[in-house]
């Protein structure tokens, strides 16, 4: 399990973010970094695994929104989909509350499996980024 936060690359363009309970502010800000290099790069889609995670504070949400705010334009153009999985149906009812109240620029849907997440994320990569998320797997697996 996760203890801090961990923004999983390796199957880029698809990318898993996944947080536990004792993540620090210099980790989220270490956070919001990579988040807006990935934003800034290119195509990509986030798988965001909160199971066994602790909610972000104010200060951390505000980051997130004004991530969206600097960055609007490439946020609309990179960032594909955003699927978020979550073992609590009061988190997950929270978080979809909250989508509700300010959607995202990005197809956004929160699951009960891992599985049904990156699925749901993958249908919105064009059959090339598919390709290569599935050949970064089989290098993964094979390495």
């Amino acid at each position: 399990m996760v203890r801090r936060i961990e923004l999983d690359r390796s199957r880029y363009p698809l990318v898993v973010m996944r947080s536990g309970m004792d993540f620090t502010q210099g980790d989220w800000d270490e956070l919001m970094q990579g988040m807006t290099q990935l934003i800034l790069t290119g195509p990509f889609g986030l798988i965001n695994d909160i199971r066994g995670s602790r909610m972000p504070d104010a200060v951390q949400r505000r980051a997130i929104t004004q991530m969206y705010v600097d960055y609007e334009h490439q946020t609309r153009a990179h960032m594909l989909a955003s699927g978020v999985v979550g073992d609590s149906s009061v988190i997950n009812g929270i978080v979809t509350a909250l989508n509700w109240l300010k959607p995202t620029p990005h197809p956004f849907k929160v699951f009960s499996t891992f599985t049904e997440a990156e699925r749901w994320v993958l249908q919105h990569f064009s059959l090339d980024l598919r390709r290569q998320v599935m050949s970064q797997s089989v290098q993964g697996a094979a390495g």
